[in-house]
Parts: structure tokens; C-alpha cells; sequence
């Protein structure tokens, strides 16, 4: 009777495999881990963010709308136009907007404007459309409100408005 060495071998895909275990880290090493924990973390927050676009002509009042949705956690992309605005999501160059939040008169092409081509968008119109404006005018923010937007801020805009949005974004 002769044996076959090989059949009596165990399988090398059935048999553990011992692996030794990782030097241990050396100081310098130590310091990698958490920053790239951080990095890590930072990417999952970032795209966990709800990110708003904030179109006004003023450059303070962007700034102002900027500072006060970052402070709330929201990523936020700011345009001095209307037409930019709709340039920058029609070409997709701004990806993943959860709201746009808009002054109302602006040269070249209002907020109302930009309201009306966002709803008659088949590819933009589910994206919420915030106007603001410095005019408290009752029939202006009816109408804003018939055609589409989300909600009428009153400028200047404040840390409070920021918890009514909160509801609004997708």
C-alpha cells in the first residue's frame, strides 16, 4: 500500500496561515495615525454637509449669509450673479446642491427670475429656493412664494433664519 504524501498534506487554502504580527510604531509613526483618522473624518463630514448656494450682488451681504450658514455647519459656494448661478448648475460645476438662497433684485437677472428658471428646470427644480430681500413688500413675497420658493427672508439675515431653513433643505 503506498501512501500519497501530498494527499495527506493539508489543503493550503483550508490550513491557517500564521502572519507575524507588525513591528511595534515607532514615535515618528505615532503621529501619522491621527491625522489620517483626521483627514478621514474631515472627507465623511464634508460630504455630510449640506451645501447651500448663496447668489446676491453685495459682496458683504454674501459674506454675511456665508459666515452665518459655515457657523451652522452648511458647506456653502457663493455667486455674484443670477446668471452665474444658473451657468454653475446647469453645467453641474456646483455638484450636490442642497438650497439656494437668493437676494431679490439684482442686475441682469433678478432672484425672482432665478426662481422661475430653478422650477421650470426639469433638472434643477426639486433644489429649495430661498429669496431674501431688504424690502419687506407683501404682494413681492407672495409671489416668490406662488411660484416656488421655499421660504422669503428679510435682510439682513440672521442666525435665527438659519434653524427656519434647516426644515427646507433636501
Amino acid at each position: 500500500m503506498t501512501s500519497s504524501v501530498a494527499a495527506a498534506a493539508p489543503s493550503p487554502i483550508l490550513s491557517p496561515k500564521v502572519v507575524a504580527a507588525p513591528p511595534p510604531l515607532k514615535a515618528a509613526d505615532r503621529k501619522v495615525v491621527p491625522v489620517v483618522v483626521a483627514a478621514a473624518a474631515a472627507v465623511d463630514e464634508v460630504a455630510n454637509e449640506m451645501h447651500v448656494l448663496a447668489v446676491d450682488d453685495s459682496s458683504v451681504d454674501r459674506a454675511v449669509i456665508a459666515k452665518i450658514l459655515r457657523s451652522s455647519k452648511y458647506r456653502v459656494t457663493t455667486v455674484e450673479s443670477a446668471t452665474r448661478a444658473l451657468e454653475l448648475l446647469c453645467l453641474g460645476l456646483v455638484p450636490n446642491v442642497n438650497m439656494i438662497i437668493t437676494d431679490y433684485w439684482m442686475p441682469g437677472m433678478t432672484g425672482y427670475e432665478l426662481l422661475k428658471r430653478v422650477k421650470e428646470s426639469s433638472k434643477l427644480k426639486e433644489i429649495p429656493v430661498v429669496i431674501m430681500s431688504s424690502e419687506n413688500v407683501p404682494n413681492r413675497i407672495s409671489r416668490c412664494l406662488e411660484e416656488g420658493a421655499e421660504d422669503f427672508l428679510l435682510k439682513p439675515v440672521r442666525p435665527s433664519d438659519v434653524s427656519r431653513l434647516c426644515n427646507r433643505i433636501r
